[in-house]
C-alpha cells in the first residue's frame, strides 16, 4: 500500500497543507476536476465540430485533470510524471492550435489569454511563501488557478473547434462553386 502514501515534497510549493490522507491536498485535488469537466466538454464540442485539434485539446485537458488529481490527492511516487507530462502535452497542442487558428479566431484567443492572465495571478498568489498563502484555508489560490486556467483552456479550444467548422464550410462552398 506504499504506492498510495503521500510522497514527501509533492505539493509543498502549492500553499495548501499536505496531509497524510487519501487526498493530501483536498481543495487542490477537488479543483483539479475542473480540467476533466472542461476537457469532456471540449471533447463533446470537438466531436460535433469534427475538429482534430479541439479533440486533442479535450484529451490533454482530461489528462491534465487526472494527473493533477493524483498529484494533489493520493500522491503516489509517480504523481510527478502523471502531473507534468500532460502539462507538456497541453502546451504542444495549444501552441499548434494557436498557430493554426489565430488569424481567424484572434478575438477568442485574446479573451482566453486575458483569462489566463487572471489565472496566472492566482497561481502566483497561491504559492507557498506568498503573503496570501493560508495553508489551512478552504480558499486556495492554487485551486482558483485550476478552475480559471481550465476555463481559459476551454475557451481556447472553442477557437480550435470553430476554426474546424469554418474551414469545412469554406471548403464545401468552394466545392459547390467549382461544381456548377
Amino acid at each position: 500500500m506504499q504506492m498510495w502514501a503521500a510522497a514527501a515534497g509533492i505539493g509543498q510549493s502549492d500553499c495548501e497543507h499536505v496531509m497524510h490522507a487519501t487526498l493530501a491536498q483536498p481543495v487542490l485535488a477537488v479543483t483539479s476536476v475542473a480540467y476533466v469537466v472542461v476537457g469532456l466538454g471540449v471533447l463533446a464540442l470537438a466531436v460535433r465540430a469534427r475538429g482534430g485539434l479541439a479533440a486533442a485539446a479535450g484529451v490533454v485537458l482530461v489528462a491534465v485533470g487526472a494527473g493533477s488529481v493524483v498529484y494533489h490527492g493520493p500522491q503516489p511516487t509517480w504523481a510527478g510524471a502523471a502531473h507534468d507530462w500532460p502539462i507538456i502535452a497541453i502546451a504542444v497542442v495549444y501552441f499548434a492550435g494557436l498557430a493554426c487558428t489565430v488569424r481567424r479566431e484572434w478575438r477568442v484567443w485574446l479573451a482566453a489569454a486575458a483569462i489566463l492572465a487572471i489565472a496566472l495571478i492566482t497561481y502566483v498568489a497561491g504559492r507557498s511563501g506568498s503573503p496570501l498563502c493560508r495553508p489551512d484555508s478552504p480558499w486556495q489560490f492554487h485551486g482558483a488557478w485550476h478552475v480559471v486556467s481550465a476555463a481559459a483552456a476551454g475557451l481556447a479550444a472553442l477557437a480550435m473547434a470553430r476554426h474546424a467548422v469554418l474551414v469545412r464550410r469554406e471548403s464545401a462552398r468552394r466545392d459547390a462553386a467549382g461544381g456548377q
